[in-house]
């Protein structure tokens, strides 16, 4: 331990630092990026001396664990807490403030529920070669290129370095206005509504296509143009028409979204259930089919599973204390109890496997939310609790299994690039947990100031992913409307989705019914972004026919310089929010 206490000194520092200033440019953008890239991308440029050799690789790779933690809780709070704010405003209510002290309660336990699933299923996890970890080997390409002799590395300044360049400056080229953030290549009037087909010019999305395989940024981008299409067809409805009316439309071009949302919902949903039937089920073989070496770096000691199974414990507890002072010991108590319970251990399980399988940055969390939150209210409705009050209760559990999910995406890709590194998983714990601690401890804060500051929900702060909880929870939680239509075309996509899954494995392809499920659920301009990341990245490859390192530092170097240039801003917008800058 004594070895990593710099290292994890500081990724802490740098977590708060992280966790603070994204929760402002995530209200903002509605999306956080992975940021284990920027972060050993500080740690080499800070510590050169140390990051050599055998020893280096442990630094990079502590400082990573702890340093990318917090932005598990960033994400989890930014989601979902600003529903409340939203919900009330939308019904020309009193906005309450932001509750700090119950964030901060509900963000512990679902870091200590995360945390402890994660860690218990440490070896079944990352045992499965059916998730070949696109992130965690490009930070492990990272580290490599770090510790590495000068002679041996690969060539920066072509890759890694021009990235970095790149990715900053079309960031801050974009936020100046001087470049449009996509391009409309096609547009059509559909009644009410336009009907666009757009290329991004986004660093960071491109930068996440160019760690994904070609196979799987095909699946996204096919659920991408499923999406246009029914939004295409959509848009020929007559408004207030019979078949508008059981698809959940109105005129309003944000309501035909809501229903594709509703749609990719249902896809995920069926995806979700054929990914956790498929985990549970992986044969005993992949998980002993290891080297001895392999299986002393997954292996977790007896003592520190029971820490894990300690910190399960810890945060049902913080959770049921809450619950039940806050809505007594009643049915609808133990019925949400009983229900956050459940679907943050298959959530979490989720979560983990999607980062495992597309990326934490790709990892469509706003999705594993949706379906928790579906189910919180549907528990809600049972037990006869539809008021706008019971919102109040709702939206910090949200919060809690969003902050597990968000902390199973990270720690999941953390330890499997610990793996990558020859570096014993459980070595990482400590450095997780402390990283997450302090996010939960800085990110409630800052969210506090930017309300007070900036109202959540506004023009300033949208909280996108919030407004999209919030209209679900008003639609069917306060107003019992449950569009079935979108519903049922989503779960028969899924279905397709799993049997083409099933029957590509058959042949030895890797088809994530997942990815389509991705697709069809984010914004299409996400999915076309994703596949023209997959497709440079094929292209510089291709005479190579193999993966190159100079490819994943490539486009590692996107993802970080779009991220650290995201950070330079929230940063100068937190000082602003509180009056150091004029």
């Amino acid at each position: 331990m004594k070895r990593d206490f710099v290292p994890i000194l500081f990724g802490v520092l740098i977590t708060a630092v992280l966790s603070g200033t994204f929760v402002i440019a995530g209200l903002k953008a509605g999306i956080t990026p992975g940021v284990s890239p920027l972060v050993i991308l500080c740690a080499w440029g800070l510590f050169a001396g140390r990051t050599r050799g055998k020893e280096g690789t442990r630094f990079l790779n502590m400082t990573q664990v702890a340093g990318s933690a917090g932005m598990a809780v960033t994400a989890g709070v930014i989601f979902t807490a600003p529903v409340i704010q939203i919900v009330y405003r939308d019904r020309g209510l009193e906005v309450p403030p932001v509750d700090v002290f119950s964030l901060i309660i509900l963000s512990l336990a679902g870091a200590f529920i995360g945390f402890g699933f994660v860690g218990l299923a440490t070896k079944k996890f990352l045992s499965d070669p059916s998730l070949p970890a696109p992130e965690a080997r490009a930070c492990k390409t990272m580290i490599e290129s770090a510790v590495a002799e000068s002679g041996a590395r690969p060539k920066m300044g072509r890759s890694l370095f021009a990235a970095l360049i790149a990715g900053a400056g079309a960031t801050l080229f974009t936020k100046m206005g001087a470049l449009a953030g996509a391009f409309t290549v096609f547009s059509k009037k559909q009644g009410a509504n336009d009907f666009n087909f757009r290329l991004p010019l986004d660093a960071l999305l491109i930068g996440i296509g160019g760690l994904l395989t070609l196979p799987t940024a095909l699946l996204v981008f096919a659920g991408a143009m499923i999406r246009l299409s029914g939004e295409f067809i959509m848009g020929t409805f007559e408004p207030g028409s019979d078949l508008q009316t059981k698809m959940f439309l109105s005129t309003n071009g944000d309501e035909m979204e809501i229903t594709m949302r509703w749609i990719g919902g249902a896809t995920m949903l069926a995806a979700v259930c054929y990914s956790l039937v498929k985990f549970l089920g992986v044969k005993k073989v992949q998980e002993t089919a290891v080297s001895p070496e392999e299986d002393r770096i997954l292996e977790v000691d007896h003592g520190v599973q029971n820490f894990l199974r300690m910190s399960i414990v810890l945060g049902v507890s913080i959770l049921v204390g809450w619950l039940v002072n806050n809505a007594g010991i009643t049915s609808f108590a133990v019925g949400m109890a009983i229900s956050i319970l459940v679907m943050s251990m298959l959530m979490t399980t989720l979560g983990a496997i999607l980062s495992l399988q597309i990326g934490s940055s790709a990892s469509p969390v706003s999705g594993t939310v949706f379906v928790t939150t579906l189910v919180l209210c549907v528990v809600a409705l049972a037990l006869d609790h539809d008021r706008v009050e019971d919102v109040l209760i709702l939206t910090p559990l949200m919060v809690g299994a969003c902050v597990a999910i968000c902390t199973a995406n990270d720690s999941s890709q953390d330890y499997k690039t610990m793996q990558l590194g020859g570096i014993r998983v459980q070595d990482g714990f400590i450095a997780q947990i402390l990283g997450l601690l302090v996010g939960c401890l800085v990110v409630p804060a800052v969210l506090y100031v930017a309300h007070e500051s900036f109202t959540l929900g506004s023009e300033a702060l949208p909280a996108p992913q919030g407004s999209m909880f919030s209209t679900l929870i008003t639609g069917l939680l306060l107003e019992n409307n449950l569009p079935w239509w979108p519903i049922g075309a989503g779960l028969i996509l899924g279905a397709l989705a799993v049997a083409l899954e099933v029957g590509a494995s058959k042949k030895g392809w890797m088809l994530p019914s997942m990815a389509l499920a991705v697709g069809i659920y984010l914004p299409a301009v996400l999915g076309t972004g994703i596949l023209i990341g997959a497709l440079f990245r094929f292209a510089g490859e291709f005479r190579h026919k193999r993966q190159t390192n100079e490819s994943i530092l490539t486009a590692a170097g996107l993802i970080t310089g779009a991220a650290g240039l995201e950070l330079v801003i929230g940063i100068l917008l937190l000082l602003s929010f509180n009056g150091v800058i004029e």
